[in-house]
């Protein structure tokens, strides 16, 4: 499993979340929707879905490593991200499974670093996909208008909508250079090299009413 292919599972579960619902909600239920609405953190909820998908996907997949011992997708994944990990021979466990090795590159905190280090490769490549972004906006604006509020009252106005908080310049940085200086709307040029007129405005890809 390389990047392109987690990056291809994380926009597949965003666009179609019905089948994942459980996993959504074990993530963003309850006081964990807070994460929701921090405004601006540079680790941010989608930091948070990647990670725990990447956690879930690898534990769900534990059997087959008595198939494959040193050869499991997280092997490759801990090699091509330089996380060293002892080789570890399938009858050292007593299951027939990859459960206990899975626990024990846990108990040394490999899975935590690797889930980790390939969230922030998937935020940089998904990050540029508006159309990621915009499912996954969907996808949790639930939580964030019937949970979050519940745990984080104060980040919301007396309308029920999260309150508008000043886009910080390393965030517009991000944004600006994603759309490559242009407007997404009607593509205009907006680097100011060909006209000084130019005004930019920065808004959220999912409305702040709509969560």
């Amino acid at each position: 499993m390389d990047l392109y292919y987690v990056c291809q599972m994380v926009d597949g579960v965003t666009r179609e979340p019905g089948a994942y619902l459980r996993n959504v909600e074990d993530i963003f239920g309850d006081m964990a929707s807070s994460s929701l609405v921090r405004a601006y953190p540079k680790w941010t909820c989608f930091h948070i879905f990647v990670e725990e998908l990447i956690s879930s996907v690898i534990f769900e997949d534990a059997e087959k490593f008595k198939n494959v011992p040193g050869r499991y997708w997280v092997d490759y994944l801990l090699r091509s991200n330089g996380i060293s990990a002892q080789p570890v021979n399938s009858s050292d466990f007593g299951r027939n499974d990859g459960y206990e090795y899975l626990e024990a590159l846990q108990q040394e905190d490999l899975i935590s670093q690797l889930c980790e280090t390939v969230s922030k490769q998937v935020f940089h490549v998904l990050f540029s996909n508006r159309g990621t972004m915009s499912a996954f906006g969907h996808m949790v604006s639930y939580y964030v208008l019937h949970t979050a509020s519940a745990f984080a009252s104060d980040a919301f106005n007396g309308s029920g909508h999260l309150n508008r908080v000043s886009v910080p310049l390393w965030a517009k940085s991000a944004v600006f250079h994603r759309d490559k200086g242009r407007c997404v709307l009607c593509q205009k040029d907006l680097t100011r090299l060909f006209s000084q007129q130019s005004q930019v405005h920065y808004d959220h890809i999912i409305p702040l009413d709509l969560g």
